[in-house]
């Protein structure tokens, strides 16, 4: 095995033992209500009593037709996943939907050494960060919809390159679904996909423009098939009412944006605003990140700016998917305000903006003055994974065992 190999094995565990750690010493487990009712529908399905969840919390000891809804909220892809692992490994739901998201990491990180292997492990450092260590620490749908998102923006990658090669068109379609399988928002990808579609056939490029026309096509029919289910279902094409687009003023929806994508420039520590002032941990984290930033831009980066090249295409093609994903977002918030705009929300636009980024860096045609960059940039991603440990805790056992 050699040795960017094992970084990226050792990461894994490490990344893998924090989020158990995280987990286990949280009193809630990291679950919410949303959390809560994947877990529901995941025991039903095990219990054979189908895509069901309770209409109101707490969940009522008896289950009867009154007091339960077909679950259409959110797809079924995520409490199918969670219900298949319990099923396989013998686990209770909540633990199998923590292996899920683990399991989920790894195929990222086995798709980042796709990209690179040589520097998969400095791809992999993007898990370090406040948002994914709360993503994948949660139940939530995220983790799997990351993966799905990243392979998705991949082979659209290979299918550009290779425009003849019809596995990539098969993948592609099958990443597709799943995006929108794990979240009805996973559909912008049928916008991308015809997209281009359309820019193949601008181009006169006929065959690949049909091939991409076909499968988003078929994506849409088959994604218009599941929304119908669901309103025979509910009465509603996702569950229940969705648009409300006189909750928030214009103003009120700016500021809700601007706080989100504020938030997500702090890579190791969020701060949660409205409730206090930030506190000093806040600030030296944000003067520690900050001062890493501008020194690599000026250091190593700026000089390297003026030297874009087709290398860096992947690297382009995912900040677009991650900007288009944003746009789409945005539109679908303004008149559906169904979560505020948090790293939960946001953590699909920033996985892609991230994950850019870290590809210009390791591309080879870089100059390799820019590798010596490598150690600040691995200096700053393992502050902010030690800084989301469970601090209190660990600081308790320390003081336990010097005190025995």
């Amino acid at each position: 095995m050699s040795t960017s190999d094992l970084k990226l094995l050792a990461l894994f565990f490490i990344i893998a033992a924090v989020i158990i750690l995280r987990v286990t010493v949280e009193s809630t487990g990291y679950r919410d209500p949303d959390s809560n009712a994947f877990l529901e529908v995941s025991q039903n399905i095990l219990d054979g009593k189908g895509f069901y969840h309770s209409k109101t919390l707490p969940i009522p000891e008896i289950k009867t037709l009154e007091n339960q809804t077909y679950f259409a909220i959110w797809p079924l892809g995520y409490p199918i996943l969670i219900s298949g692992f319990a099923y396989l490994l013998s686990l209770p739901v909540f633990w199998a939907s923590k292996v899920v998201n683990i399991f989920f990491l790894g195929l990222c990180l086995l798709l980042f050494r796709k990209m690179n292997r040589e520097y998969a492990y400095l791809l992999t450092l993007i898990m370090c960060s406040f948002t994914f260590m709360e993503i994948f620490s949660y139940t939530w749908s995220e983790p799997p919809f990351i993966f799905c998102l990243l392979w998705f923006v991949y082979l659209l990658y290979n299918f550009m390159q290779d425009e003849n090669n019809n596995k990539y068109l098969i993948l592609l379609f099958i990443s597709s679904l799943l995006l929108f399988f794990i979240r009805y928002i996973g559909g912008f990808s049928f916008i991308i996909l015809g997209l281009l579609s359309t820019w193949f056939l601008l181009k006169k490029r006929f065959k690949p423009a049909l091939k991409l026309l076909s499968i988003t096509i078929l994506l849409s029919t088959i994604a218009g098939l599941y929304l119908y289910n669901n309103y025979i279902q509910t009465g509603y094409l996702t569950g229940g009412e969705r648009f409300f687009p006189d909750r928030e003023s214009t103003s009120l929806f700016v500021y809700y944006l601007f706080v989100g994508l504020f938030n997500e420039l702090f890579v190791i520590r969020n701060y949660y605003w409205g409730n206090s002032n930030p506190d000093l941990l806040f600030w030296v984290t944000a003067i520690f990140q900050f001062s890493i930033m501008i020194f690599i831009y000026l250091r190593f980066i700026k000089r390297e700016l003026t030297k874009i090249s087709s290398e860096d295409n992947l690297s382009i093609l995912f900040g677009i998917i991650g900007f288009i994903y944003l746009f789409v977002l945005i539109l679908l918030r303004k008149y559906s305000p169904f979560d505020p705009f948090d790293y939960r929300l946001l953590s699909p636009f920033s996985i892609c903006i991230y994950t850019a980024l870290m590809l210009f860096l390791i591309n080879p045609v870089r100059s390799t003055t820019i590798n010596k960059s490598y150690k600040f940039i691995i200096l700053f991603f393992f502050s902010s994974l030690i800084l989301n440990l469970p601090k209190v805790y660990l600081f308790e056992v320390f003081r336990s065992l010097i005190q025995n």
